[in-house]
């Protein structure tokens, strides 16, 4: 690793199941970041439903897979969206990331940093669930943010995620993000609960910094495959992801590479 390269916060987006809203969690904090002036890259790790391009509005010629291969730089894989953000565009269905180790994945992970010498923030769309190659890319974050709705299943495996993080004594890395619900407070209580969860069978806490509100905007957006920033971004719910991104920023456990 250059020494002169600026070494970025890297933020790891998971969730225990798919469908909980993770990819859009992810999309939408890098242009929050992008929005504060932050140089902001996302690198869609989502093997199964890589769809970050779509949700960007982007067309992505080549994918992950081609800077693994050894085809392509990263340079040339990157999209850029604006000034301030670009996109690793995922790609579903190959087999050398579907299996991925968490030392691939790092090795991964230094490659883009050394070739993107000028970053703030790295956001990383981690593939759902709860395999060693699922959440490979989750071991090279020095934040972790993991996805939860107000539901059993998504609860249930949430909860696995955090177990497995606990065994490997990075809970305080770990911050959960409540989506989709109808307030703050709900957020913060949904929260509440998993947080004692956690110190009644894990005796560690987790951490807290927001909930992302269900806002209707994205219901419109997600059919005509439109981005929320920047067309709608005095909306809440951008409003929303700006002052996650904000909290985020603010954190100083999170500025330095452990």
């Amino acid at each position: 690793m250059n020494p002169s390269v600026t070494e970025p916060t890297i933020i790891g987006i998971a969730s225990g199941k798919g469908g909980v809203g993770k990819s859009t969690v992810a999309v939408n904090l890098g242009f929050a970041f992008a929005n504060l002036g932050k140089r902001t890259v996302l690198l869609d790790a989502d093997l199964g439903l890589a769809n970050a391009q779509i949700l960007m509005g982007l067309h992505a010629p080549y994918d992950i897979g081609d800077i693994l291969s050894g085809k392509k730089a990263v340079k040339d894989v990157l999209v850029q969206q604006d000034a301030n953000l670009a996109l690793v565009p995922g790609a579903s269905g190959n087999a050398s990331l579907a299996n991925i180790s968490p030392i691939a994945a790092s090795s991964l992970i230094d490659t883009v940093r050394s070739e993107l010498d000028k970053m703030d923030v790295l956001i990383i769309d981690c593939a759902a669930g709860l395999t060693q190659s699922n959440l490979a890319f989750l071991e090279c974050c020095t934040m972790k943010i993991i996805v939860v709705q107000d539901e059993p299943a998504s609860i249930a495996d949430c909860y696995g995620v955090i177990k497995i993080e606990s065994k490997k004594n990075q809970m305080e890395n770990i911050f959960l993000l409540p989506n989709k619900v109808k307030s703050q407070a709900d957020g913060k209580n949904l929260f509440d609960k998993m947080n004692q969860v956690c110190m009644k069978f894990l005796e560690e806490p987790i951490n807290y910094l927001d909930s992302i509100l269900d806002h209707q905007v994205f219901l419109g957006l997600s059919k005509k495959r439109e981005p929320l920033f920047p067309k709608h971004i005095s909306t809440p719910a951008a409003k929303n992801f700006i002052n996650l991104a904000a909290k985020i920023s603010e954190l100083k456990s999170i500025n330095t590479l452990s």
